[in-house]
Formats: structure tokens, C-alpha cells, sequence
């Protein structure tokens, strides 16, 4: 989970480190990363939104932030499942 757009560098870096070691399976690692590099490019979005908040416009800032905590709490499942599978 993160809270703003600056926090997702490290966020991103743990994920892909566990994508690489905990998953075995070449086809489901492949998968994972592109859920990753998909969630990058809202983290992207999401900060454009955060200096439209700063300005007044707060509503996209939270739907988007609440899109890329949900997203990667689903790449956390898949890395868990990845790594049970094998």
C-alpha cells in the first residue's frame, strides 16, 4: 500500500525483487512484471493528479490511489500464489 505517488520507487523495486525469487514459473513471472510496469504507468497518472489536488481537485487523486492500492494488493496474491504454484 502506499499513501502518495513518491513511495511506489520502492514499493515497485521490493515487488519485482520477489516477482524474480519467489516465482519459478518463466510464463507467471513474465506476467506479474507486466502487472507491475501496468501499475508504474498509474503511479504515473496518479502524480499528474496529485499536483491537480494541490490545486484544489482532490477527487481524481483518491479514486486513482485507491485503484493502484487495490491493484497491488493483487500483485502481492498473484506473487503469493506464484510462489505456492512453484
Amino acid at each position: 500500500m502506499i499513501k502518495n505517488s513518491l513511495e511506489w520507487a520502492d514499493l515497485s523495486t521490493h515487488l519485482k525483487h520477489q516477482t524474480n525469487t519467489k516465482i519459478i514459473t518463466l510464463e507467471n513471472r513474465d506476467q506479474v512484471s507486466r502487472m507491475i510496469d501496468n501499475i508504474g504507468l498509474e503511479v504515473t497518472l496518479l502524480s499528474k493528479a496529485e499536483v491537480l489536488a494541490r490545486r484544489g481537485h482532490k477527487d481524481q487523486a483518491t479514486e486513482l490511489l485507491e485503484k493502484i492500492n487495490n491493484d497491488i494488493e493483487m500483485v502481492e496474491e498473484f506473487i503469493l500464489i506464484g510462489a505456492l504454484i512453484g
